[in-house]
């Protein structure tokens, strides 16, 4: 099961968006997982992945978009993770 993780915190402008965006696009991915990560509670954690500023998707401990990416652009993403996943 792969994860995919939002770090944004609770008064960044994009969230909303950002979780239903990945919602939506998750319908088509059984194989990912969600979790919303608050940038603030978890900086340690942040910090280590490099993440920077909100919001930052990050798959599988690597991220993947600084900011939101557009729907056709996260499918791709995930389409070709599950790809080189399944190859590996």
């Amino acid at each position: 099961m792969r994860l995919l993780e939002l770090f944004t915190h609770p008064c960044c402008f994009s969230r909303n968006r950002g979780l239903s965006l990945i919602r939506d696009v998750l319908k088509n991915f059984e194989d990912v997982s969600f979790r919303e990560v608050n940038i603030y509670q978890d900086s340690k954690r942040a910090s280590r992945l490099g993440v920077k500023m909100s919001p930052t998707l990050v798959l599988d401990g690597k991220i993947i978009s600084v900011g939101l990416p557009e729907a056709s652009e996260l499918k791709a993403i995930l389409s070709k993770s599950e790809k080189e996943t399944s190859h590996a």
